[in-house]
């Protein structure tokens, strides 16, 4: 690789963790974690799409390990808790990075690549986005489900907990993630042409 595209994609990285602490950091002002934070993660969907499944994993981890550090020092819910356990906090998140670019893949060799661009990207940004609500969610069952139940009162109906908080912030956080990473990452792909 030559010092041109090593530059460029260095950058391209450097640009994306610091959106990505920007919209970390900007979750613990009250009043903004639920607008903001379904902007979280569009920066490491981007870069997987763009950069593929090592770099998307890398900006996952590090978008992961800026929540878990957000999660200690600025803890704004009681919910911040469950985010400092890397589990919950890291290993979604890595997965976020590396779920978009078999999407975006996958969907341009089932389909003409021209005519399918659009349609993998937005794909793409969508299960990204999903990604990281199943996933977080799953591990915060599996690994707090108990402790939700005793100190939370939702013993009946825990399933239905997750469940609710799954397909609202996954529904709007895939839509979300659809509709700003076709965009970016036209953009992105037309100036570097």
């Amino acid at each position: 690789m030559n010092t041109s595209n090593k530059t460029r994609k260095l950058t391209f990285l450097g640009v994306m963790l610091s959106l990505t602490i920007v919209f970390v950091m900007i979750t613990a002002v009250p009043g903004t974690a639920a607008t903001i934070a379904f902007f979280m993660f569009i920066p490491t969907i981007i870069t997987s799409v763009v950069y593929g499944p090592k770099l998307g994993a890398l900006m996952g981890f590090l978008a992961g390990l800026t929540t878990l550090i957000r999660a200690y020092i600025a803890p704004l819910s009681p919910f911040d808790y469950f985010f400092q356990n890397p589990l919950i906090a890291i290993l979604p998140r890595i997965f976020v990075g590396i779920t978009p670019y078999f999407v975006y893949i996958g969907i341009n060799k089932l389909f003409n690549f021209d005519k399918s661009e659009n349609i993998s990207i937005i794909s793409a940004g969508a299960l990204g986005a999903i990604t990281n609500t199943v996933l977080v969610v799953l591990a915060l069952y599996f690994i707090y489900g108990s402790k939700i139940i005793s100190e939370y009162g939702v013993a009946n109906s825990i399933t239905a907990f997750f469940v609710g908080i799954a397909g609202i912030n996954g529904v709007i956080e895939a839509i979300t993630a659809a509709i700003l990473t076709l965009p970016v990452v036209k953009i992105y792909k037309k100036l570097n042409k």
